[in-house]
This record gives C-alpha cells, structure tokens and sequence, in this order.
C-alpha cells in the first residue's frame, strides 16, 4: 500500500525535482493507499475530496470544482506577507509566510506521498528548505485567525513521564495514591454540579501528593477551585478565557492532531502540547487517522525544543516503549489502566518502563 501523487494528470515520479525532493526526506512509509492529484493549470477532469488545484482564478470553473469536492489553495499578498488560503467547501485555512512565493508543487506532492494530511503537508511544504524534513519551527507559516497570547504559561516539568487520564474521582484518589506523576480528570457528565463536585474532590485527592492534576475542558472549575492547571482541546481553545486561566496561575495543556494544529497551539504558549491519536483508540471518536510512530518521531523533533510533550491515544503496555524512544516527556494512558486486572500492577510495570524515573516529579 502506498501514497500516488500525479501533478497536472502526470505521476509525480516522471519529475526528477520531485525524486530529488523525496531522497532528502527518505523512504516512504507504506501507510495507506491514497490517491493526491495537484492541478497548477485548469484540470482535465472532475475533482474528487484528493483533489487541489493550486493558483486559480475566481469563476463558475472554481465554484464547480468547490461544489464537487475539490480543494483550492491559493496563494494570495497580504499586508504582513503571503498568505496561502486552503479551501474546502465552505472552510478557509489561511496561513501567513514570510517566503514570497507560492508553493512549489513537487515538494507539496513530495510531503503528501509520505501520507501526511494535505493541510500539514501545506506547512511542511512551506517549511521546507531544499535540505530534508523542516525541524526548524521559526520556518513555519503562521496560522491565521487562531488565539494568541503575548505571554506564556507557567511550565510544566520536562521528562514528567506516565499521565494518566481518568473518568472520575474515585480514579483520581486510586492513582494519586500510586506514585503517577500526572492525572487528568476528563468527567464528561452533562450535569455542572456534579462535575463541580467531582473537580473539587480531585483536587483535594492530590493536594497532598506530588501528583499534578489537570481538569479536561472545564477550565471555569478548575480556575474556580485552584487546580494545578487545565487541558483544552482544539475545539475549545476558542471558546475558553485563555486569559483568565493564565491570570489564575494554571498550567495549560493543549490537544494536537498533526502539524498544523501544533501551530495553533504554539500561537497560545501553552505549558505542554499533546500528540495523538497516537494508536487507534475508542475512548473517544477521532476525527482524524492515527498519527503512528513515525509521525510521533518527527513531532518530537519539532516540537520538543520548544514544549513538554505528551503522546496519547492507544497507548499501552507493549506499546509505551516505542513511545518513549521517540523522546515525548509524557505517555498518556486511560485504558490500559481503568481496564486492567489489576490496576495497580498494571502501574507499577507502566513506570518502570522509562529508565531514569521512580514515578515522582518535582511540581514547577
């Protein structure tokens, strides 16, 4: 199974700029079986959700091929730089660059055959610099219409190791007493009240451990009862008072799908970023395919010198190594404690599987 790009209806590989491309960035992973075609001039046939057509003009030809499922990304002068519009259907991605030049097709497919989502693969192409993968962060476009904050948020300890993310309370206290480094109460009752007790309660579990505890989602709470810091997903991050849960003092830890929304999260100067889904997992309905460890890798590598990160989704016990070979500062769990025989077992050989780590951080 393999990624096939074609570039104006001709397969990419007949263009020796594109081979040239694909030996700095190495071997392409045999991930999934798409089919990408990139138009630079009008297309010689219908679209298709794989289709972009790069550079058009305005018209009934650009309506029919939206209305058809095509996507366009234009490259269009901006008051700040160029900005590189990705649009689909009724949804605009609008990124800003420094580079004044539109994107170079060739490494745009070169990025796409290495199974990487069309909107990263916009970034990644516009990070390249002719010399292998971009793992220079300050290369990248500049998301556009996504919270920024001027300032960051308190630190979050490097290298913290297992974060577990739990369903209640009764699991908070469970965990707090076992030496894990890291909770999240993810409480997903549609009653306030009981929430509200369930974050108080967490947060009177850890207060005399070492344990740091996040609240998932329910940032009002957690800056109303003084927990250690708030998780937010990408859909949230609009919505919530960044502000005022910087002003509290709480850690921020934000939710990632891929590369674009890690510069959404970068906008915002949060305490950590999370990375996922990392395995394909059921505790949630993801929207996006899982990330593997091979995208994890070149995550780590961008990211890292930047934020603590966390990998979650699917993680277990015979998987976790490979995650921490990757060199995330987190593993996030939830099933392959919750769901085990024994959970306390099931802790003990998930934090003995980092070397270096007795399960204990200092708080930051």
């Amino acid at each position: 199974m393999s990624v096939v790009v074609y570039i104006d209806g001709q397969p990419a590989e007949h263009s020796s700029d594109y081979i040239e491309v694909l030996g700095n960035l190495g071997p392409i992973p045999h991930e999934s079986q798409r089919r990408f075609e990139l138009w630079t001039s009008q297309p010689k046939w219908l679209a298709t959700s794989e289709s972009i057509w790069l550079g058009t003009s305005k018209g009934s030809l650009r309506h029919q091929w939206l209305a058809d499922g095509g996507v366009i990304l234009q490259c269009c002068a901006g008051s700040k730089g160029v900005e590189d519009w990705l649009i689909q259907g009724s949804s605009t991605i609008k990124v800003r660059s420094a580079i004044p030049l539109p994107i170079n097709p060739v490494v745009l497919a070169a990025f796409l055959a290495h199974d990487f989502p069309l909107v990263d693969a916009v970034m990644l192409a516009r990070a390249y610099r002719g010399a292998g993968w971009p793992y220079t962060l300050s290369h990248y476009p500049v998301p556009l219409g996504c919270p920024i904050l001027p300032a960051p948020f308190p630190v979050f300890p490097r290298s913290a190791g297992l974060y577990a993310v739990l369903p209640t309370t009764d699991w908070v206290q469970r965990l707090s007493c076992e030496n894990v480094p890291v909770l999240q109460l993810r409480d997903k009752r549609k009653d306030h009240s009981l929430r509200e007790l369930a974050v108080r309660e967490a947060i009177e579990a850890v207060a005399a451990t070492s344990t740091l505890l996040f609240i998932n989602d329910d940032w009002r709470l957690a800056v109303e009862h003084g927990a250690y810091g708030v998780h937010l997903g990408q859909g949230d991050i609009a919505e919530a008072d960044l502000g005022a849960i910087q002003r509290a003092g709480l850690r921020l830890g934000i939710s990632t799908h891929g590369i674009y929304e890690m510069l959404c999260a970068h906008a915002c100067k949060p305490s950590y970023i999370a990375l996922g889904a990392i395995y394909a997992t059921t505790t949630k309905t993801m929207s996006t395919a899982p990330q593997g460890i091979r995208r994890l890798g070149h995550y780590v590598r961008l990211m890292s010198p930047h934020y603590p990160l966390v990998a979650i989704g699917g993680i277990n016990q015979d998987r976790i190594a490979d995650v921490w070979a990757t060199g995330v500062d987190c593993a996030a769990v939830l099933r392959a404690i919750v769901n085990a025989e024994d959970y306390r077992q099931a802790v003990a050989d998930l934090l003995t599987t980092r070397p270096g780590l007795n399960g204990t951080i200092q708080a930051a």
